[in-house]
């Protein structure tokens, strides 16, 4: 389970439950690969499958199987390109047909995006198998060891915080009376390190600590400024650690700041005369300890968000309040991934849970109305991008502090993932039961995409699983002659509606593709292509039912051009599909093909 979760046969995981469990036959691109693959049920999972497969197949020695991976991890075009020569070479001596030997070639290709060998997967096996069974069974040490192992990391707190909270456990703020460096275990649940406020340092959290060993438990601001070591806890630290609520014991926030630089003042004083062998007036009577105990004047606190604010800059995360934390017990039972981990999630479709914290609209330049919304989790923010569609169904939800359950896709971007959102709910049973229904349905509507967009693969069966968006998208190259496309105007048949908003490709934000030169109505020569480029991303069903009608004008339009299919994938890029049919390119076929299925729906480029 371990290596299957890795790229290279992350794609081949339906198939090998399937095949685990007896619902599909195992099957082998070849009978050679019979012996090597069995214990995987045909399925190459491990790095020595692809070297144990190459010696089936083409004769290599284990040191040239080990060439030929090194060269496909490496991704080096040249040895890559040497390789697959030997490889062929040695698959032709050996009988194996070309179809097969390009079949399997490409199930290698996979494996440089990485794939495990055996005996990693096994110790990550292991210590997958020891962290399961310290966290069942010592949960509470478990994830204190987590978050203090994930100091310095505010992303990776974060996303520790919101599991503890699902769990029932509560992590309290730091307090400068019970707090240490990093994460402790107390009777009330898992106290903040010092160690993790920004702007405190190793230095100034060991005076803290130093002098609450020596002198008890801190009573104000007086005796806190009065007790700690002042030339390593300076003003910023001390502002730090009152912001983030480590001395909420002493009153409020915004009144211990007012009131920070007199304490300050006083205290740096008294360290001085200390330091000198003075001794002031209180002090011979006695009375040093009751003033400095003495609690701060009475003021109003800063406004809930500017607290929250603190803590965010502060700690990494909301700790003391946040609208989503009420829910944090039931995010388990929806939520597939906390806004901190996008950036792990490639470009699958998820669930989150998240509070609205900001939202513009924008017009297209097809004149609707789209929205662009900040949201926010326990663990981090991002960017929602709402399509016009889904816009339309879900409007009266993209309010200010709106709790909503939305079912998105990852765009991975250089600066921070965003996401395209599909479907959106409210928080509660009814909008977990929603947002479930839709999610199960994206996902079958995609696997089934994939089945009809990929070509079988060399282990004798199809990618079940990964979406259209797990292949490579293989547009036309840069710098090849331009091709002339035929783009009439809408016909009366209009465009057929898409399975959700979020599905459709960057259209509604770009311009739409322009011919590149007079389409022409002339025969091309053999060997040519003809391609239908659908405008949008759309499902699956929907993709077969036009395309059914496009070999209808395809048959009365025959030819020796071959067919391709150019398919937009809804998180970008484009899917070159190879088809069975060919056609005579023409002025009379593009207008056809227009009047059948609609202009606005795809377009036919014609050969030069």
């Amino acid at each position: 389970m371990v290596a299957l979760f890795r790229p290279g046969p992350m794609d081949y995981i339906p198939a090998y439950i399937r095949r685990k469990h007896g619902q599909e036959a195992v099957t082998y691109a070849h009978p050679l690969l019979e012996p090597v693959l069995r214990k995987t049920y045909g399925v190459m999972v491990y790095q020595e499958d692809v070297m144990a497969v190459t010696q089936a197949l083409a004769g290599f020695t284990l040191s040239q199987a080990d060439v030929l991976c090194f060269a496909i991890r490496k991704k080096i075009r040249e040895k890559l390109d040497a390789q697959k020569m030997k490889f062929v070479e040695g698959c032709l001596r050996n009988g194996v047909h070309a179809d097969v030997i390009e079949q399997v070639w490409k199930d290698f290709e996979p494996f440089a995006r990485y794939g495990f060998n055996r005996a990693h997967a096994a110790i990550y096996g292991v210590i997958a198998y020891h962290t399961a069974y310290l966290k069942a069974n010592y949960t509470l040490e478990y994830m204190t060891a987590v978050l203090s192992s994930d100091m310095g990391n505010s992303e990776r707190i974060a996303i520790a915080v919101a599991e503890c909270r699902r769990m029932g456990i509560a992590v309290l703020p730091p307090d400068v009376n019970e707090s240490e460096f990093g994460f402790a275990i107390t009777p009330k649940g898992i106290r903040f390190g010092l160690g993790a406020v920004k702007n405190v340092g190793a230095g100034a959290v060991e005076s803290i600590i130093e002098a609450r060993r020596a002198g008890g438990r801190y009573r104000s601001l007086n005796d806190f400024c009065g007790r700690i070591d002042l030339q390593r806890c300076n003003k910023r630290v001390l502002e730090s650690l009152i912001k983030c609520g480590a001395l909420d014991a002493f009153g409020p926030r915004a009144v211990q700041l007012a009131h920070l630089d007199l304490a300050l003042g006083t205290a740096q004083r008294e360290q001085r005369d200390r330091e000198s062998g003075q001794v002031g007036l209180f002090a011979s009577l006695g009375l040093t300890d009751e003033i400095e105990a003495q609690p701060l004047p009475a003021g109003s606190e800063a406004p809930k968000r500017e607290l929250l604010g603190w803590e965010k800059e502060l700690l990494g995360i909301y700790l003391s309040e946040h609208p989503l934390q009420r829910m944090a017990e039931r995010m388990g039972d929806v939520v597939t991934a906390y806004l901190a981990e996008l950036k792990e999630a490639g470009e699958e479709l998820v669930t989150v849970a998240c509070v609205v914290t900001s939202a513009r609209k924008h017009i297209t330049k097809e004149k609707k109305l789209m929205m662009f919304a900040q949201v926010e989790d326990l663990t981090g923010t991002t960017e929602v991008t709402v399509f016009p569609r889904t816009y339309e169904a879900t409007a009266a939800l993209w309010n200010t502090d709106e709790i909503l359950l939305v079912l998105a896709r990852v765009e991975q971007r250089d600066e921070a993932p965003k996401l395209l959102c599909e479907h959106a709910v409210r928080f509660d049973d009814a909008g977990i039961a929603e947002i479930r229904r839709v999610a199960d349905e994206r996902r079958q509507s995609l696997a089934k995409r994939a089945k009809f967009m990929r070509p079988a693969n060399g282990n004798g069966h199809d990618r079940g699983g990964s979406g259209a968006a797990g292949g490579a998208a293989s547009p036309a190259s840069a710098g090849s002659s331009p091709r002339p496309t035929y783009s009439p105007a809408p016909t009366s048949k209009g465009t057929p509606s898409l399975s959700s908003p979020a599905q459709r490709s960057a259209l509604e934000t770009t311009p739409a593709v322009s011919p590149a030169a007079p389409p022409s109505s002339q025969p091309s020569p053999s060997g040519s292509e003809l391609v239908i480029r659908f405008r949008e991303a759309l499902d699956y069903e929907r993709s077969i039912a036009i395309f059914q009608r496009i070999q209808q004008v395809l048959k009365s339009h025959a030819g020796p051009a071959v067919v391709i299919l150019e398919l937009p994938r809804a998180a970008g890029g484009v899917r070159r599909v190879p088809t069975s049919f060919r056609a005579l390119p023409s002025r009379q076929l593009a207008e056809a093909v227009a009047n059948e299925v609609g202009g606005d729906v795809v377009e036919v480029v014609l050969p030069l």
